[in-house]
């Protein structure tokens, strides 16, 4: 799945972690709309804004297209203490809101041969089921992406264009016109708009579920080497219970993940408690943040 660009202010410029967080910053205080994509070397990450507030991050697989929503911190992780490229696109906030859901996006058509005049089956079919996504047409004319909306194509009175992405209403009638005749290649991903956010629900409610705790050694004789202690507290919160044992995983401030085995302790209250082969495994030390989730 390809992710169509917006207005270019900045494209593919390489940046350290410093610069890189100044610019986020910027881009709120600026009240930016639009995207960041950070080069994560094996992905790409994702970071929307509209009016200056984030509206989600996510982490793209460029070989199978599919998208994993994660909390911004967690891909700024990923870059810290190296140079990366970075683009930024500006965009609509209609155009934001419906990228923002490709995290939810099947391919719907793939490579799709439509035929003269039968374009208007394609888009019957997507307005029919409340579609949202990215529609991308190529032709003799070029390639050019369209938007879906809740089964409408977005249109800007505006604007002519964001980037790839074509919006205005004559361009995209125009467009059309020309498909309906002499007829196109589609690639088209999309989800139904209940479902989008439905998985956006029970997204938002898993990454309530990430705490950021301090690391304490546990090194007791007797207690397992591998066994994660938390705070029963936290692990009621969790929604399990608190005499099993569960797995979770915790990822460190350099971005590296490890899943173990957990249990719930009292009186933990903000701290993890780490066997100290654990802690010399994951290369931190007692008192530095780390987050862990359930899994």
């Amino acid at each position: 799945m390809q992710v169509p660009k917006g207005n270019i202010l900045i494209e593919d410029e390489t940046l350290p972690y410093s610069d890189i967080n100044t610019m986020l910053t910027n881009l709120v205080e600026d009240t930016f709309t639009g995207y960041v994509k950070l080069d994560l070397q094996d992905s790409s990450g994702l970071v929307f804004y509209s009016e200056g507030n984030l509206i989600r991050a996510m982490e793209v697989d460029p070989a199978s297209g599919s998208a994993s929503v994660h909390l911004l911190p967690r891909l700024l992780n990923r870059i810290k203490n190296r140079d990366l490229a970075v683009s930024t696109y500006v965009a609509s906030g209609q155009i934001v809101d419906v990228l923002g859901g490709l995290f939810a996006f099947q391919p719907l058509y793939l490579d799709y041969e439509v035929k003269r005049r039968e374009l208007k089956k394609v888009l019957t079919n997507l307005e029919t089921g409340e579609y949202s996504g990215i529609i991308k047409m190529a032709s003799r004319e070029g390639t050019h992406f369209l938007l879906m909306d809740r089964g409408e194509l977005v249109t800007d009175r505006f604007s002519r264009e964001y980037g790839q992405i074509l919006c205005g209403t004559d361009a995209v009638s125009e467009l059309l016109d020309y498909v309906h005749k002499n007829g196109a290649t589609l690639n088209v991903y999309a989800e139904k708009a209940t479902e989008i956010e439905n998985r956006r629900r029970l997204k938002e409610e898993e990454l309530e579920k990430i705490k950021q705790l301090i690391a304490r050694q546990d090194g007791t004789f007797f207690r397992a080497g591998d066994i994660v202690k938390v705070d029963e507290y936290i692990v009621r919160e969790w929604g399990l219970d608190a005499k099993t044992t569960f797995n979770v995983e915790l990822e460190t401030s350099d971005g590296d993940l490890y899943e173990y085995k957990c249990q719930a302790a009292r009186k933990m209250g903000g701290y993890a408690g780490l066997a100290p082969a654990m802690i010399k495994k994951m290369g931190i030390k007692e008192g530095d943040l780390i987050t862990i989730r359930p899994v």
